[in-house]
């Protein structure tokens, strides 16, 4: 029963029919060569992928990555370590080497003489990597190869090309060297080394699972030579690709963390977070920035916050809060948020602006409701005045605790009657100003003069 249900399992997954082994491996070396058409189609994928990158347009990306060169020698390396070709090995690591360098050279260049050089989305999305990345890597290498050993693969190459988007780290690697942004060139190859390693794992695995034929020497010497050479190859290469799954998914775990600590214990109807960053410190507690837009958290509210750290599994951190109540706030650190962050700051502030217009026009309004009685008693007591306008000015009087506070002043016009002199309007300022002031009961009003 076993047997059967095994036997059929494996049917399923059967690969090695209609599979040309040694028209592959011939297909595979005569790929590597970097001349001809190759070298053309590296340059010119590294010059478009660089413009998709600097103009943010995913379809000229991926335009770009379906005549990447590329993927042949990052193959043609899992193949030679699969089959023992140390020759094959070794062309396929020169031809990947140059390539790298060419296209870095290339999209280096590109960036340095753009007029453009904006940190786009798509760049940004391309400096750190995930477990994902892994994970597309890997099978999409998977695919490659596979695709490679049947007759019939036009269909898959192109979609293996665009999932395992070789190419477009290499040229925001350009883009970081450029602009000297060190940590996004670092960021970009470190995605690049994940893409090449798994891929090539992945190739290996697919040809010692397909049984590939094993290059023959003559010399048992030299065979025994290139099996410990590739074997210490296949080891190094393995252990930085288990570190890095490891370090991805840890730090993913801990982005999971975070959000799920910001989502349910910052964020609030009254307190909105923009956006939160992770900064790792050596020697001292690593810090979580959270730029946040509402109303003003006090320090025991902080602490509370920065003692619940561990209950979400967030060790040695400590929380430094930007509090965005005005526009003063904004510059401080406009420099440290991107363009959308920011249009998305205004518009939170308009919305609240709106509600505080609304609010300070029903004070307005209630005020008017008052002052017209006071200014009918005014008309009487001093029958100079002829008639009486009333409004108010609103204006920021000052930032206090990073919050702003709005200020409004009564203004009145009074009209004197025409023959009324300028002698006794004088005279009568100091009791206008007194009763006004006492029967509105505000610390200062405006007082204009109209005859």
């Amino acid at each position: 029963m076993l047997s059967t249900i095994f036997g059929r399992i494996k049917n399923i997954f059967d690969l090695d029919t209609d599979s040309s082994k040694i028209s592959t491996i011939e297909q595979i070396n005569k790929d590597v060569h970097l001349r001809g058409p190759n070298i053309v189609y590296l340059i010119c994928s590294a010059i478009l992928t660089s413009v998709g990158l600097d103009i943010n347009s995913p379809a000229v990306i991926i335009g770009a990555m379906l005549i990447s060169p590329l993927m042949s020698p990052i193959l043609g390396i899992g193949l030679s370590v699969g089959i023992q070709d140390k020759e094959s090995f070794f062309t396929s690591l020169r031809v990947f080497s140059i390539s790298v360098l060419v296209s870095l050279l290339v999209s280096t260049l590109y960036f340095i003489l753009s007029p453009l050089g904006n940190t786009t989305s798509e760049i940004l999305a391309r400096i750190k990597p995930t477990a994902l990345d892994i994970i597309i890597a890997f099978f999409g290498g998977m695919a490659g190869i596979v695709a490679i050993t049947r007759s019939k693969m036009a269909a898959v190459i192109p979609g293996v090309a665009i999932a395992t988007a070789l190419m477009p780290p290499i040229c925001t690697a350009g883009y970081g060297l450029a602009s000297a942004q060190f940590e996004y060139f670092f960021g970009a190859i470190y995605l690049f080394f994940i893409n090449t390693v798994f891929i090539s794992f992945s190739s290996y695995l697919i040809v010692r699972y397909l049984k590939f034929p094993f290059k023959e020497y003559l010399d048992s010497k030299r065979l025994l030579r290139t099996k410990i050479i590739i074997s210490v190859f296949v080891t190094l290469v393995a252990i930085p690709s288990f570190i890095i799954f490891y370090s991805v998914i840890k730090d993913v775990k801990a982005n999971k963390n975070i959000e799920k600590f910001v989502k349910e214990q910052i964020q609030q109807n009254n307190l909105k977070v923009i956006e939160w960053k992770f900064i790792p410190q050596k020697n001292n507690p690593n810090i979580l920035s959270v730029y946040v837009v509402g109303n003003k958290m006090t320090t025991g509210r902080k602490d509370s916050l920065n003692n619940s750290l561990g209950m979400f599994g967030i060790e040695n951190t400590k929380i430094d809060f930007t509090q965005l109540s005005d526009d003063k706030g904004i510059e401080f650190i406009k420099g440290e948020l991107s363009t959308d962050i920011l249009s998305k700051i205004k518009l939170i502030r308009k919305s609240e602006a709106e509600n505080e217009t609304d609010s300070l026009k029903n004070a307005l309004k209630q005020d008017s409701i008052k002052v017209q009685t006071v200014l009918k008693d005014l008309i009487i007591f001093i029958p100079e005045i002829d008639n009486i306008g009333f409004s108010q000015n609103f204006y920021n009087s000052s930032t206090v605790n990073d919050t702003l506070e709005i200020k409004k002043i009564p203004m009145f016009t009074i009209n004197w009657k025409k023959n009324t002199s300028t002698r006794i309007i004088n005279s009568r300022q100091n009791e206008l100003y007194q009763f006004l002031k006492n029967k509105i009961q505000s610390d200062t009003i405006n007082i204009v003069n109209l005859k």
